[in-house]
């Protein structure tokens, strides 16, 4: 099976959870998803679907010697392949933390940083149908990245792996560390974007924003299930409001309603 997805695109998200049980309750409460949790075998990996379509995973905080990892939102990108991916991403500075896996007949993928410690993931899927209604209402619709310095020096590593093309957004007027505009090698529309911290803000990282009809209403229902509100929902050029929220087990991500509801 061939993907569906533009080498460089994002296809897949996964959050890391302590209590995937719990964590499952949450978003479906919160975006009503569905979830079905894989089995023990599988680690009980626990996928989340709207109306019967893939949307996002959630997997084990705990390692093997039963350590808990901090809960994350975790992007991974369509790669043709992933070796060789891996390769590239070593070669210019990254790391691999999660070695090449195969699951027959779903996907290939592994996990890694960039030269600057932001985790991210690849993944060539080979019957898995990832994340299937990319930007519709209640599913993903933008990643961004938050650097610790120039974003077009940190997205220069993912041009190399991915085939990235990275340039000032159309808005943007700051001439020092413009924010970047991130597409595919093949066009066309934009996915993404990369921007400087602000003052106190933890960087680098991937983070996930999730189309939603309403912000505010959204924002407010993740408090009620035990999240929290991380940046209160602003309005911004698009036109669009956007907030970042945070679920119980501290996993951020960001929820965005276009045309400023």
């Amino acid at each position: 099976m061939t993907s569906g997805f533009a080498p460089g695109a994002p296809c897949w998200f996964d959050v890391t959870q302590p209590d995937i049980a719990a964590a499952a309750d949450f978003y479906t409460g919160l975006f009503g998803w569905t979830a079905q949790d894989t089995g023990a075998e599988m680690g009980h990996y626990t996928l989340l679907h709207q109306d019967g379509a893939q949307v996002a995973g959630i997997a084990s905080a705990r390692t093997p010697d039963d350590e808990v990892k901090p809960a994350l939102w975790l992007p991974y990108f369509a790669a043709a392949d992933v070796r060789g991916a891996v390769r590239a991403a070593t070669a210019t500075g990254g790391t691999a933390f999660g070695e090449f896996t195969e699951v027959p007949g779903q996907l290939e993928f592994a996990t890694l940083t960039d030269p600057d410690g932001a985790a991210y993931g690849v993944a060539h899927l080979t019957g898995n149908p990832g994340t299937e209604r990319w930007a519709q209402p209640n599913n993903p619709c933008w990643v961004q990245y938050t650097a610790t310095g120039a974003p077009a020096d940190a997205m220069a590593h993912y041009a190399s792996v991915l085939g990235w093309t990275y340039r000032n957004a159309a808005w943007e007027t700051a001439t020092d560390k413009p924010y970047q505009a991130l597409t595919t090698g093949a066009g066309g529309g934009e996915f993404g974007g990369a921007a400087t911290a602000a003052p106190g803000e933890p960087a680098p990282f991937w983070g996930m924003t999730i189309h939603v009809p309403d912000c505010d209403a959204t924002a407010a229902r993740a408090t009620a299930l035990g999240g929290k509100v991380v940046s209160e929902p602003v309005d911004l050029p698009g036109p669009s409001r956007v907030a970042v929220i945070a679920d119980p087990a501290g996993a951020t991500l960001a929820l965005m309603a276009f045309g400023g509801r």
